[in-house]
């Protein structure tokens, strides 16, 4: 793999994460590489694992397009999972300190 296609799948897997972020019932992540980083690993995993069965996939600066799209949703879906599963939730306030007395002795 060159650089060109490093950053081929970066940019993919930004834009594929917009896309499919937005599509879902889900939120678009507050950090940005979050958007990018799950459909970066997808697609890495599908070009590792579906490009050897599908020989008709039209490829792009080495990247295949239908690899790409498949890795990317599910990458997403397992995001979206593992976010409502957590049910992540914000701190109102921060908790209360407690003194610890020493006993006088």
């Amino acid at each position: 793999m060159d650089i060109g296609s490093l950053l081929l799948m970066l940019g993919l897997g930004y834009g594929l994460g917009v896309l499919w972020y937005d599509l879902l019932p889900g939120e678009l992540p507050d950090r940005v590489w979050r958007v990018a980083a799950y459909p970066f690993l997808g697609i890495w995993v599908a070009q590792a694992l579906l490009t050897p069965h599908f020989e008709n996939d039209p490829a792009f600066g080495g990247v295949h397009l239908v690899a790409a799209i498949v890795g990317s949703v599910v990458a997403v879906i397992v995001d979206w999972i593992i976010t409502s599963a957590r049910q992540p939730s914000m701190v109102l306030a921060p908790e209360p300190r407690r003194e610890v007395h020493a006993a006088a002795a």
